[in-house]
């Protein structure tokens, strides 16, 4: 069973659960009922209409089904968790106060409106990216020391609902900050349609004196590897896959290949190996996917910047990533290493932030 099919039963069963919950709360009102769950079913098929039917699909259809059900798709996410911990409440209510008039329709209304905002202001959040500054001193107190504006980003994934005006808008706020130098940490392109929707051509206007260099990260290799790299060299980005490049004589900037490479026949050469053959100096890695920090605190890396976890994105998510990962959001400290994890500039799926927003990283670097 692929694993969109799983996806699909698991998110079909989430639904029908909150499909119970809204049969309950409107049971004395029926032709509400009626309307609303219409409503919700069609909500609910659009997104696996759209997602297995997207190849072809016209873009603009594909975009309105997959607008609809993405965000449903989030309220769903969001709503299953307080459903479960409320089922207990309603349980107990049912045997020890079975005559208690509880304002079900009331209460329905006042939740359609909490969901209207957690959209409203989701979207916002994902959408309007926030500037974080950071500042790093690797100088070691030499008299020639220079600072370097680098504009860190990660998890663009222009494509699909991440369309044109957006990307533009991003990039717009990335130039704003007038940096020396732009890294691209993974999943900058997230479907083929980047490209008729013009969204890739957007990122051809990111501006930097000393260059813009991307890695890969998960969603290049999901839309094919080399497609990817040919169509990011395109908009003048420079891409670093297990090797390195010397900015301004002064800073090693190394990019390393994602581990999703690993299941598609790509290598991942170790970091020792990579530094082996560079000049010495103070190294900056870009590495997709915050894992095996070690590796790089073994190296004596100054920074590690990282994204793909996306802070978790939606409600209760950000719990799961910071299970799984060390270091899932923000930064950590191991040995002399920084590293730093970005919540991305953009967003996968629902076209909302729940709990992060959208950020572009600052980073004033003393070298």
């Amino acid at each position: 069973m692929s694993f969109h099919i799983k996806v699909t039963i698991i998110y079909i069963l989430c639904y029908l659960y909150i499909r119970l919950w809204i049969c309950r709360m409107l049971s004395e009102k029926k032709k509400t009922k009626l309307i609303i769950l219409i409503a919700t079913d069609i909500m609910t098929l659009s997104l696996p209409i759209a997602v297995f039917s997207r190849d072809f699909m016209p873009l603009n259809l594909k975009l309105i089904l997959l607008g609809a059900g993405y965000t449903w798709a989030a309220i769903i996410a969001c709503s299953v968790p307080l459903a479960v911990c409320f089922e207990p409440l309603r349980i107990g209510l049912k045997f020890l106060a079975p005559n208690l008039k509880i304002p079900k329709e009331k209460i329905f209304a006042l939740l359609c409106c909490g969901c209207i905002i957690m959209v409203v202001g989701g979207y916002i959040s994902a959408t309007s990216p926030v500037v974080k500054e950071v500042h790093y001193d690797f100088s070691n107190g030499t008299g020639t020391a220079k600072e370097y504006d680098i504009a860190a980003v990660s998890d663009f994934h222009a494509g699909e609902l991440m369309t044109r005006k957006t990307v533009a808008r991003m990039v717009e706020a990335i130039n704003k900050t007038t940096p020396d130098l732009i890294i691209l940490a993974g999943d900058t392109l997230d479907s083929r349609d980047c490209l008729p929707s013009g969204a890739l051509k957007e990122l051809a206007k990111l501006s930097a004196p000393l260059g813009k260099y991307a890695v890969l990260g998960n969603h290049e290799y999901y839309i094919g590897a080399d497609w990817s790299v040919a169509r990011l060299k395109e908009q003048g980005i420079n891409i670093l896959r297990d090797n390195s490049t010397v900015i301004d004589n002064r800073l090693l900037l190394v990019g390393r290949d994602d581990f999703a490479g690993l299941r598609f026949n790509s290598t991942r050469i170790p970091l020792a190996d990579i530094l082996e053959k560079a000049p010495e100096l103070p190294t900056i890695v870009i590495d997709h996917t915050p894992r095996e920090l070690e590796e790089a605190a073994d190296c004596g890396v100054k920074l590690q910047f990282s994204g793909h976890t996306h802070n978790g994105q939606l409600f209760p998510f950000n719990y799961l990533v910071d299970k799984i990962f060390e270091n899932s959001f923000g930064e950590l400290i191991k040995k002399q290493t920084v590293f730093y994890v970005s919540s991305g500039i953009g967003f996968w799926g629902p076209p909302l932030r729940t709990n992060s927003r959208s950020q572009i990283i600052l980073m004033r670097i003393t070298l």
